[in-house]
């Protein structure tokens, strides 16, 4: 069974807290105030979107917060989404659309429901790798072509893998995956 379809099944997860994030591995640096986003609809009406399209009910909390980009994290077994509006802000300049940040969303999402965040081990590439796929899946099933699903790697991920994520070539695999088996 694929690890997304798995992810209805974990939606009462209870665990020990713990994060996960998206790392920022561009030379630019993050340098807007903390205004609104202008351009894109609010963080809580994308991540509504998100839960609407994918059939969840009032599952996520999200909010700005002093993270370094955005993570995931289980707060008194709540399953909150924590982002820098700097960060969003940054995100939407560079690639102009909403795709990139609800990909980064429904990362962090995919976290919560594939169990990742109740183990409180942090990012590791192959829980990195399974929250791509499940972002291109929902961000297919939301209307998201193959090249806005994955255009968010272009500016976030690094070419070469780390210890706690891979490569950009692997991501946009994981995501292409998830696109794929969306139907």
């Amino acid at each position: 069974m694929k690890p997304y379809f798995l992810a209805f099944l974990l939606l009462t997860a209870f665990s020990i807290p713990g994060h996960s994030g998206v790392t920022v591995t561009s030379n630019r640096e993050i340098s807007t105030p903390l205004d609104s986003i202008s351009s894109l609809p609010s963080m809580e009406n994308l991540m509504e979107s998100i839960e609407t399209t994918m059939g969840f009910t009032d599952v996520f909390e999200i909010s700005s917060a002093d993270v370094n980009n955005m993570e995931a994290r289980l707060v008194h077994k709540h399953k909150k989404i924590l982002y820098n509006p700097e960060f969003v802000n940054w995100i939407d300049r560079c690639t102009g659309n909403k795709w990139a940040i609800v990909a980064l969303i429904a990362h962090e999402m995919g976290h919560h429901l594939l169990g990742h965040t109740s183990n409180n081990e942090g990012s590791r590439p192959a829980t990195e790798l399974e929250a791509d796929e499940f972002a291109g899946y929902v961000l297919r099933r939301m209307g998201a072509t193959l090249s806005q699903s994955q255009q968010v790697m272009l500016v976030i991920a690094s070419p070469q893998a780390s210890k706690t994520h891979p490569g950009r070539l692997d991501r946009m695999m994981a995501i292409r995956k998830g696109w794929e088996n969306a139907y």
